[in-house]
């Protein structure tokens, strides 16, 4: 129950983060910790917003150190790198927090506080899964975990270089959608057009692999357990792909924005599901 908890919660700061962002409210509490000097900030939409966003990180982390501690205690020898790993990253990503207030948003800070922050949000999806009583820790990157795993690290790098993509200011340096300037390659690869681009490049290759996936799942019967899961991505994607075009063609609504990064983490849970399934009494790997 509280694996689950956690990964709720950090799935919700993600979320929250990302509407803060796109409403602008990020410095709406200009100081750190504390918000206008005081622990219960003057009311106002934008400043509620950023500081909702440290009360629910606030949660999520005392969450986290919780399991991190249960799991510790469960795990055996290497296996407990996971949760050591997850409350020393928790306190880097605290850190950080405080830093991109106080430096005014710098672009690669921004991003790698979200990318620490998905990091920490698998690392609660890991510990959630593997209780070390029930089902003890596993890793394995050979025959179907590994392909499961590579899917992730692509989606995982997808949503990576959105943010930085956000962060840079580059959201809407390809105005248009499903061209880019107006062709399939526009005709200056360049600071933010160059960036955008990449972007689009990455998410059709992640598009062409889950579509790859969904097919040899169709067709091959060593797949059969995960055919509704290969369903489940396909449908995904083809939804991520909507929401995309809705993000530039909405000039980065917020709201839109939003629904993009939430589809990508239900796709990063998804594999890791099936990644679980595989090192599971029954699967491949177990």
């Amino acid at each position: 129950m509280l694996g689950r908890v956690t990964v709720g919660l950090f799935f919700v700061l993600l979320i929250w983060g990302n509407l803060v962002a796109g409403l602008k409210a990020g410095l709406a509490c200009p100081d750190w910790p504390l918000c206008h000097g005081k622990i219960l900030p003057p009311f106002r939409v934008d400043i509620y917003l950023e500081f909702l966003h440290r009360v629910i990180a606030a949660v999520a982390g005392v969450a986290l150190v919780t399991l991190s501690y249960r799991r510790f205690r469960a795990y055996r020898g290497v296996a407990r790198i996971v949760p050591v790993s997850a409350v020393s990253l928790l306190l880097a990503e605290i850190v950080m927090g405080g830093a991109v207030v106080l430096l005014e948003l710098p672009i690669q800070l921004t991003t790698v506080h979200f990318v620490t922050g998905l990091f920490i949000f698998l690392l609660a999806y890991y510990m959630m899964s593997f209780d070390g009583v029930v089902l003890p820790p596993s890793f394995s990157l050979k025959g179907y975990p590994g392909l499961f795993f590579g899917m992730g690290v692509l989606v995982f790098l997808l949503a990576a270089m959105g943010a930085y993509v956000r962060h840079a200011g580059a959201g809407l340096a390809l105005p248009d959608w499903p061209t880019s300037l107006g062709g399939l390659i526009p005709g200056v690869l360049a600071d933010g057009v160059l960036i955008q681009f990449s972007h689009r490049v990455l998410a059709v290759l992640v598009a062409l692999t889950i579509v790859a996936f969904w097919a040899a799942a169709a067709l091959d019967d060593r797949l059969r357990r995960h055919r509704r899961m290969a369903v489940g991505l396909f449908c995904m994607i083809l939804a991520q792909i909507a929401i995309g075009g809705a993000v530039v063609l909405t000039r980065l609504y917020f709201l839109s924005t939003a629904l993009h990064l939430a589809v990508a983490l239900v796709m990063l849970m998804m594999l890791a599901r099936m990644w679980v399934r595989e090192l599971s009494p029954g699967g491949t790997s177990s």
